[in-house]
């Protein structure tokens, strides 16, 4: 039984590490998202991340990046109320399509901590 338990874990380990990704310079797979221009690039440290409810408070987002520019800021909408991952087992995390979203905007590798410079730089946004 213990064994057939490990294998399990393992599995779902292996799926979440799939789905994480590494740093990328575009994605063209999340619908909606408004990327900045640097991030991804050696420039992403500097960029920001606007997480907007819904589709109508994307737009009044974007209208701000006119001002402000498109290099350093990006927007994704959120829809609806989002996971809660502390008390979400692996399959809802692996089943929630903003999640998985997220993880790839934000280039989230599975089992790593962000605890240096270095490691943030990994990621496609620093703030």
């Amino acid at each position: 039984v213990e064994l057939v338990l490990q294998w399990a874990k393992f599995k779902t380990q292996t799926e979440l590490s799939k789905a994480s990704s590494s740093k990328k310079s575009k994605i063209q797979s999340v619908p909606k998202l408004e990327d900045a221009n640097d991030a991804g690039t050696k420039n992403s440290l500097n960029c920001t991340l606007i997480l907007t409810e819904g589709d109508s408070a994307k737009t009044l987002a974007v209208s701000g990046l006119g001002v402000v520019g498109r290099d350093t800021y990006g927007v994704f909408p959120l829809r609806g109320k989002l996971l809660n991952v502390r008390e979400a087992t692996h399959k809802q995390i692996l089943e929630n399509a903003e999640i998985n979203n997220l993880i790839k905007i934000l280039g989230l590798q599975y089992k790593k901590k962000y605890l240096t410079i270095d490691d943030l730089k990994t990621l496609r946004y620093g703030k």
